[in-house]
């Protein structure tokens, strides 16, 4: 399932304080963007076939999409001395 909400946390204490982004706008935008693009993208695909590079190009698709379906449940935790950082898509 694609992630709905992003939680940051940033600071000494990452446990204290936090914000909660909604990136399934993020997604409604990229999606309608990749929409957009799918008559371009297919219309390189079909002169660059021959190279090979067209394949390269219909598989992009498929393999944002399955990146996008993989970030969930993703945790990246990032400490220092001074400032931690928490990154989750839930």
């Amino acid at each position: 399932m694609i992630p709905m909400f992003m939680r940051l946390r940033a600071g000494r204490n990452p446990e204290k304080y936090g914000l909660l982004l909604p990136v399934f706008l993020a997604w409604i935008l990229l999606f309608a963007l990749m929409i957009l693009l799918l008559p371009f993208v297919l219309i390189a695909a079909l002169f660059t076939w021959r190279g090979g590079q067209g394949k390269l190009l219909l598989l992009t698709y498929p393999l944002l999409i399955s990146l996008l379906f993989k970030l969930s449940g993703l945790h990246i935790e990032v400490g220092g001395r001074e400032q931690n950082v928490l990154i989750a898509f839930l």
